[in-house]
């Protein structure tokens, strides 16, 4: 049974709508304002409102899509004595992204553009702000961006340090 050493959560930023409440709100009057909008343009274009109502859902679809991919989708980085997991977490329910023993992982440090694969966004914001680990799989270079805090980022840096 491995121990785990540090378990962290990475949240995304609130920065423009704080609540729940008012994002559930404004998606609500997203859909009345687009129902409103597609009657009007269909009026006043003389098109069959059919295909504006198409053209405005797919766009609110879109929107809802983002909406939950920037604000809902959480990370949980968990780092055991022999690996490093990272979840995903929407609500209550959780999915293991990824796992990476700690013995392939070679370096710890800022993101910096390199020929490494880049694994799935497990990670908030821009790539260049992120905390970056590499490590080899399948004699493949590969790495893997994280939220990371400072307790995290020196955790991993002894980790790896560790078991060269």
């Amino acid at each position: 049974m491995p121990h785990i050493r540090h378990t962290e959560r990475s949240s995304p930023s609130r920065r423009f709508i704080r609540s729940d409440g008012a994002l559930y709100v404004l998606l609500l009057l997203g859909a009345f304002g687009a129902i409103a909008l597609s009657r009007y343009a269909a009026s006043r274009l003389n098109v069959n409102a059919l295909w504006i109502q198409i053209a405005l859902y797919a766009a609110l679809l879109g929107t809802g899509y983002a909406i939950y991919r920037m604000r809902l989708v959480e990370f949980l980085y968990e780092l055991y004595d022999t690996e490093l997991r990272v979840v995903q977490v929407v609500g209550a329910k959780q999915k293991t992204l990824l796992t990476v023993p700690v013995e392939q992982i070679t370096e710890v440090g800022p993101y910096r553009k390199t020929d490494a694969k880049q694994d799935p966004g497990t990670f908030h914001g821009t790539r260049e702000k992120t905390t970056a680990v590499w490590y080899t799989s399948e004699n493949e270079r590969r790495v893997l961006c994280l939220n990371a805090s400072d307790a995290l980022r020196e955790k991993l840096t002894e980790a790896a340090h560790a078991c060269v």
